[in-house]
């Protein structure tokens, strides 16, 4: 090592990462960017074996072991031993109610993180009499959606193996986030990064972010304070999704796209606008690696009087193929000298039944038995106040979860609700009736229509 070189021991960022290490310069306190996620476990686990099971995940994955520091000016990371990084710390609850456990939990979530001094991860075993809560916080700079549920299949297969005294059955991981890195600034470098900017500034001029009427008047200052609302869609609605998708060529994902922006396009008026979609940038040698591999971007929808909701997910469709062959441009460089924000509200969606282990069952809300023990993941509510609505699509091999993540200084909780039932009345028509012209998709129920005629003194 060149003990003269001031970047010695330490990584570069991409550019997604320098991004989110600017907004935690600027905004220490904020907890926007913190994601969670949580296991119970009956009976409580075997400590010895939990915290070697831990150490072996840090070992496994440097992200999970990283700090962040300046060097020069310049964002880096360093990566500490197994040794050196977050261990689990062990909280003793014995009597604890459900109600406390949220509060404990609540408060872990909402708890800044200090990158430069213990990383961007934190465990706490909430541990009673008969059962125990694992709470895993992690900054967004050193992991994504896809990263939360490989930190819990690689743990839980960890603890399993120390169980059973032997080594966990993990697939070798070959390559490292900073490969990643490279051909980022690679392409950056080339003719055909350049090809992709300028295809993303053509994809943005002219059109404006999708914005709904707030409830609340916009502050000078956003709080990036949220809430959430999670549903499961029904499961002959999630069905007919995948089938209507299949029959029209398209996505299940394209298919909701064009339902939501559909959806959008009425509550807003706009008839050209802007929402975006955080992307994976992973290849498939990073299947396994925990890190951010994710890239906002842009898809951007035009509505007439004549458009029908199928027209709507063919475009969508498009636009998602568009925009998924240059995801490999960051964000960052395209919202560079814009005048103000591309987009204020977002859509994803993520698949799990690729993951393994048990997981597809435990986003489905089921319990699974692992070395003796009952399993079952926790949703914890995280990532909110990023912008003002974020609607996040989680498949499993049984349906369809929704959450609606929202800015609570712009939004109440009954504005949500509607939202998400507008959204799902969408996403059924798109699916029973997709000739239908989008201005003529009911948003409303009877009940709601009938009420709403007699306040404005109609017939009902």
């Amino acid at each position: 090592m060149d003990r003269t070189d001031p970047l010695a021991g330490t990584l570069p960022l991409s550019v997604g990462q320098e991004g989110l290490w600017l907004l935690h310069t600027l905004h220490p306190e904020s907890t926007t960017y913190n994601l969670a996620g949580g296991g119970r476990i009956t009976p409580a686990p075997d400590l010895a074996a939990l915290d070697r099971a831990w150490r072996a995940l840090l070992t496994r994955h440097p992200m999970l072991r990283s700090r962040y520091t300046e060097v020069a000016g310049r964002p880096r990371r360093v990566v500490d031993t197994p040794e050196e990084a977050a261990q689990i710390a062990v909280v003793e609850v014995p009597d604890a109610t459900e109600e406390e456990l949220r509060r404990r939990v609540n408060a872990e979530v909402r708890r800044p993180f200090r990158l430069r001094d213990e990383g961007a991860v934190r465990a706490t075993l909430l541990l009673r009499r008969t059962d125990a809560l694992l709470v895993v916080v992690t900054h967004h700079i050193a992991t994504d959606a896809i990263s939360q549920w490989l930190l819990w299949r690689d743990l839980f297969a960890a603890y399993e193996a120390e169980v059973a005294g032997r080594e966990p059955d993990w697939r070798p991981i070959a390559h490292d986030y900073d490969e990643f890195v490279g051909r980022e600034r690679t392409l950056l470098d080339s003719p055909r990064g350049t090809g992709q900017g300028e295809f993303w500034r053509a994809e943005c001029e002219g059109s404006t972010p999708a914005e709904l009427p707030t409830d609340r008047p916009r502050p000078e200052a956003s709080s990036h304070t949220g809430a959430s609302l999670v549903r499961r869609l029904p499961d002959a609605l999630a069905h007919a999704v995948s089938k209507a998708a299949a029959e029209r060529h398209v996505s299940p994902f394209a298919l909701m796209v064009g339902a939501f922006q559909a959806m959008l396009h009425r509550c807003t008026g706009q008839s050209d606008f802007l929402i975006a979609c955080p992307a994976s940038t992973r290849r498939a040698a990073a299947a396994d690696i925990i890190g951010y591999f994710v890239n906002p971007v842009l898809i951007r929808a035009r509505f007439d009087r004549e458009t029908t909701l199928g027209d709507a997910v063919d475009a969508a469709a498009d636009r998602v193929r568009q925009a998924t062959a240059r995801v490999s441009y960051p964000f960052p460089l395209v919202a560079q000298g814009s005048s103000g924000p591309l987009f204020r509200i977002s859509v994803t969606m993520v698949a799990t039944d690729r993951f393994g282990h048990g997981m597809d069952g435990l986003v489905a809300g089921e319990t699974v038995t692992l070395a003796g023990h009952q399993l079952g993941y926790v949703e914890i509510p995280h990532l909110e106040g990023q912008c003002d609505l974020a609607l996040e699509i989680t498949r499993d091999a049984h349906g369809l979860t929704v959450a609606l993540r929202y800015d609570t200084d712009l939004f109440e909780e009954a504005t949500a609700q509607r939202l998400f039932d507008q959204f799902q009345r969408c996403v059924t028509a798109a699916v029973e009736a997709p000739d239908t012209r989008v201005a003529r998709v009911p948003l409303t129920d009877d009940t709601e229509r009938n009420l709403l005629l007699a306040l404005s003194g109609g017939q009902a």
